[in-house]
């Protein structure tokens, strides 16, 4: 069983059941299975190929779900891409995995016009809403209707196949594309329903980019696997939307990054409205402070529900049981079929309670770094993903983290590695030398600040300079903190200490 195979289960099972409501649309089973039928049909008559890399640029929208799974039913390898990236980050991910064909909204075209002429995309662009005549462009909607209603499929999948690159920045700069297969993605997706007792009675709401991991599988895939229905929104708007959703829509699973629920506690007028079909609130891809917590749980009734995981574990690893123990802080238990251990830099076991390294094995653990054997071999070394996240685990087996990845900042829960922001700002005309570190920040987590030394005899302001990088980051990456320094903490041999820098904030 794979993901698109379930889905069309559900359609024939439930076909007028809701899937999707996204705005004014109420899309049912039936309907959205002929839609990814059709819009399969359409790109292999436009010569896509299985294995062919197929670039997803795109805000929630029922088309971002319908394209995910189509191009999953052709055998191709979806790439889905945040739409908020510049050319130069979006340059990056292309240049690596050479997509066949890009699907994305007429407001990108033009970027990826320019893009086409750097790198080739040999079955064209597809945008959604697209009315104009340039060569190598087509409408979505063209595509989608060229296709026929129902998908037959030439070959069975195997279970081992990739379905999908997911880029991670991980402990680089450089993005890498964490090679997930039609096991990884369905059965992780099966197991965190599981885990969370969702069902086809649930209604869901996709409000985190579907383009990041948590949100596609914890919401996206799980919802339409169990044969629940999934409210969709563009993005964050704020708590007032979510509130409403809540009330007009009678959800009762939604998931959301750290930030999202420290915005939500805040609120003050939660209660005007009925929320009483609210039974799950899930939160993870960034610490949650204690304070969150309390609050949550406080001001609606719920505890809010922890969990962990990667990019390259599908995402989930492990999970604060509904049933069990509940310990404010822990990341709870590994989810079924998945292992977890703390090792030493040896990569010996260590006792309860000692910190050591976060390893992983499992069915949710990624087939590997794309075009990057020995990056692969060496994270998965003795048979284990290893996370380069620190914790320990208690005498119940429940897991904390007590430190991350080496100098990633989170931000509202999305990963920034300070490498990338730092070769932005080397290449300014005015800046010698440069250090960015993730700050506290009480709303999303962690900002970003950025140190800058500049040449002599030089001048530019703070905001200059985020105009600078705004050509090259997506917004959320600029620094929206900037120090001028005379020099910069390092060591004899010349390496940064970014611990100092912490300790002159």
């Amino acid at each position: 069983m794979n993901l698109p195979l379930k889905l069309a289960e559900q359609s024939r099972l439930n076909p007028e059941k809701e899937a999707i409501v996204y705005h004014d649309q109420r899309i049912t089973y039936r309907q959205l299975n002929t839609m990814i039928d059709k819009l399969a049909n359409g790109l292999m008559q436009l010569g896509i190929l299985p294995g062919d890399r197929v670039l997803l640029v795109m805000e929630n929208c029922p088309e971002f779900i319908i394209s995910y799974y189509a191009i999953i039913k052709i055998r191709g390898i979806v790439v889905p891409a945040n739409p908020n990236y510049t050319m130069n980050e979006l340059g990056i991910i292309m240049l690596d995995a050479l997509p066949a064909a890009v699907i994305t909204s007429r407001q990108l075209v033009p970027l990826f016009l320019k893009l086409s002429g750097e790198i080739k995309i040999s079955r064209g662009i597809i945008a959604t809403g697209y009315k104009g005549e340039e060569k190598g462009v087509q409408s979505y909607e063209k595509v989608i209707d060229s296709g026929e209603d129902t998908f037959q499929p030439d070959k069975i999948p195997s279970r081992h196949d990739v379905i999908e690159l997911m880029y991670t920045s991980g402990t680089s700069g450089t993005p890498k594309g964490a090679m997930l297969t039609h096991h990884n993605l369905y059965r992780n997706a099966l197991t965190f329903a599981q885990c969370c007792n969702i069902t086809s009675s649930d209604r869901s709401l996709l409000i985190a980019p579907a383009h990041h991991a948590a949100a596609q599988t914890c919401v996206m895939n799980v919802s339409l696997l169990v044969g629940a229905s999934l409210v969709v929104h563009d993005g964050w708007r704020g708590p007032r939307p979510l509130l409403e959703a809540i009330q007009k829509e009678k959800i009762t699973f939604y998931f959301g990054p750290p930030t999202m629920y420290a915005l939500l506690v805040k609120f003050p007028d939660t209660d005007r409205y009925d929320l009483s079909s609210w039974r799950l609130a899930f939160t993870g891809a960034a610490p949650t402070p204690p304070d969150v917590f309390r609050a949550f749980e406080e001001k609606f009734g719920l505890k809010l529900i922890e969990g962990y995981g990667l990019t390259e574990t599908s995402p989930v690893v492990t999970v604060m049981p509904l049933d069990g123990p509940y310990k404010a802080g822990s990341i709870g238990l590994p989810i079924p079929g998945v292992e977890v251990k703390i090792v030493d830099y040896e990569d010996r076991e260590v006792p309860a309670g000692q910190i050591g390294e976060i390893v992983v094995r499992g069915h949710n653990v990624m087939k590997g770094y794309y075009n990057r054997p020995e990056e692969t071999n060496w994270v998965m070394r003795n048979g284990w993903f290893h996370t380069g996240d620190l914790g320990y685990m208690d005498s119940d087996g429940y897991f904390y983290i007590v430190d991350r990845k080496k100098d990633l900042i989170i931000r509202g829960g999305l990963n920034i590695h300070p490498r990338e922001i730092e070769e932005v700002l080397y290449s300014h005309p005015v800046i010698f030398d440069a250090a960015v570190i993730g700050v506290p920040d009480p709303i999303m987590g962690e900002e970003v600040m950025a140190f800058v030394l500049l040449r002599e005899g030089s001048r530019v302001t703070p905001e200059e300079i985020q105009e600078f990088c705004a050509e090259k980051l997506a917004r959320y990456k600029i620094p929206k903190h900037i120090r001028f320094v005379e020099n910069l903490p390092k060591t004899t041999s010349g390496k940064l200490l970014r611990g100092e820098l912490r300790k002159m904030i």
